[in-house]
């Protein structure tokens, strides 16, 4: 099972896309953004001295690192699609029926799509500091390992709830695209945050947290209690989706 499943993924264009992607609209959006923010690094030793804004008490930082950031964990998100589709198809042709561990074959699917999230994760953290000088530490990249995981698990629940594959699409993109507004990546984080409403909203998005997280680490700042805050918003997701899945292979889930 675990050979078909790297297979069908190598064979599918559609992930190697993906994987390349953050860097392509970080550079987009970046370019975009010249006359707002400045492309070059800013002064962290007055950090605690300019306005507070959601992600951080201090100066803002350059829109590619921004944009890096948020490009990279929508993307991650975009998983959620892949997975879900992936494990449809295989109850759509059947091949789910025949399946006898089927439980292990969830696992598998996990596995396989967490593997080349990594994979995408190393591509796009390696091109980020040749191509915009942007790197990140250790601390970080836990944050960005994190993030398929919740990702992966709602792509797959939402694969073995729906009989309409419409309906999977529609339901997890609209998902993953409202994550993805919310948490920066089709706008400056720093934009977003300017109002009352939005700042409130954009934590709708578990990668504003994230994010976050990534951008204190960047300008070497505690993260106090905000990584306990988003180990919850990992864990309560994941209990509630994964008792789902549970209670679906349970029952066999058949189209």
């Amino acid at each position: 099972m675990l050979k078909k499943e790297i297979k069908g993924i190598i064979k599918n264009p559609i992930y190697f896309v993906i994987m390349f992607l953050p860097l392509l609209l970080t550079f987009i959006m970046s370019e975009g953004t010249k006359g707002y923010l400045s492309q070059q690094a800013q002064n962290t030793m007055a950090v605690n001295t300019a306005k507070k804004i959601i992600m951080y008490d201090g100066m803002l930082l350059n829109s590619k690192i921004q944009f890096g950031v948020s490009e990279l964990g929508f993307m991650l998100m975009m998983y959620a699609v892949l997975a879900g589709l992936s494990i449809f198809e295989e109850r759509r042709l059947h091949v789910w029926d025949r399946v006898v561990g089927k439980g292990k074959f969830v696992l598998i699917k996990f596995f396989t799509h967490y593997v080349f999230s990594l994979i995408m994760i190393a591509l796009n953290a390696t091109g980020y500091g040749i191509l915009f000088g942007i790197s990140f530490s250790v601390k970080s990249a836990c944050v960005f390992f994190s993030i398929p995981v919740i990702s992966i698990i709602l792509g797959l629940s939402v694969g073995l709830l729906v009989s309409n594959r419409a309906m999977l699409s529609n339901t997890v993109l609209m998902i993953v695209m409202m994550m993805g507004y919310f948490g920066g990546a089709l706008s400056l984080t720093s934009v977003l945050s300017n109002t009352k409403c939005m700042n409130v909203l954009m934590y709708i998005s578990p990668l504003t947290m994230a994010n976050r997280l990534i951008f204190k680490d960047l300008i070497h700042v505690n993260w106090g209690n905000d990584l306990w805050i988003w180990i919850s918003m990992l864990l309560i997701p994941m209990s509630i989706l994964i008792s789902i899945m549970g209670r679906r292979v349970k029952n066999g889930a058949s189209i």
